[in-house]
């Protein structure tokens, strides 16, 4: 009988180990103080993060869930270094320094054999990058024909190429469409693109001022406004018109009381290419 009881105990204790084995949060990396896991709170876990070569402190992440016996495994050492740093709060923290442009990963391990992936990309700088997809000249009010005569009239008459695109990297990060430096690639080669600035301006058309971007490079000047989602909300952007209104420079007669705008698509860059 004392055999049986013997064997009960471990059992019990068997599931009790189990069950606490359970009750291990999955891991997670997070920012600040501690992890915030209530529902309908601004968050601050994440399996993803963006560093930049011009930040090189890098960022300090927080680990949280699983057993706490924490051991990195790291994906590219040429592009990020990970190493643990103080805990505080309670909670240990990496800290990630970015070597080179590329994407990797950081795994961290516990003692029970749980993991979390972090998914790091390190980028020159913090940018904007619009590509053009399309462009074309528009004159409400003007006859098909009239039309077609000044958007022949503007043929090759610009200096990015669908293909081409504009890099914004901003003075503050925090006001990325404040003002900065403007990068502009003609079209798709490799030549090195032209350096100039760009800032947001006040435009004032037909007695209404609305939301522009100044853009100065190669000896020009281009004074956009917007048609579409607004300029702020870049995150969530399919895409971007950019309308310059090019009248007092149309090389044809513009039909009285019409207005000339060359027209610009731009969607934000893919670096694969798509």
């Amino acid at each position: 009988m004392r055999h049986i009881y013997s064997i009960l105990m471990l059992i019990s204790l068997l599931f009790v180990g189990t069950a606490c084995e359970d009750d291990y949060r999955d891991m997670v990396f997070f920012t600040g103080e501690a992890p915030i896991y209530q529902v309908g709170t601004c968050g601050n876990i994440f399996s993803s993060a963006n560093l930049y070569l011009n930040k090189p402190e890098g960022i300090i992440v927080g680990v949280d869930g699983g057993d706490g016996n924490y051991s990195i495994v790291n994906g590219d050492d040429a592009i990020v270094t990970a190493a643990f740093v103080k805990s505080e709060s309670g909670y240990q923290r990496i800290q990630i320094i970015p070597k080179a442009e590329g994407e990797t990963g950081i795994t961290v391990r516990d003692g029970s054999g749980s993991s979390a992936l972090l998914r790091v990309k390190v980028d020159e700088c913090l940018k904007l990058v619009w590509s053009k997809v399309k462009d074309g000249i528009v004159v409400p009010g003007a006859t098909e024909e009239q039309q077609k005569n000044i958007a022949d009239a503007f043929t090759d008459f610009f200096t990015v190429k669908v293909g081409g695109r504009y890099e914004m990297i901003p003075d503050n990060e925090s006001e990325m469409l404040e003002k900065g430096t403007l990068r502009v690639h003609p079209d798709n080669s490799t030549i090195a693109p032209f350096i100039g600035r760009y800032e947001r301006v006040p435009v004032v058309e037909d007695e209404k001022e609305r939301l522009g971007l100044l853009f100065e490079y190669n000896g020009e000047k281009h004074l956009y406004t917007f048609n579409g989602p607004d300029l702020t909300r870049t995150s969530v952007m399919e895409y971007m018109d950019f309308w310059e209104n090019v009248t007092e420079i149309c090389l044809v007669e513009v039909p009285a009381g019409c207005k000339v705008y060359h027209v610009e698509r731009l969607k934000p860059y893919d670096e694969s290419g798509e």
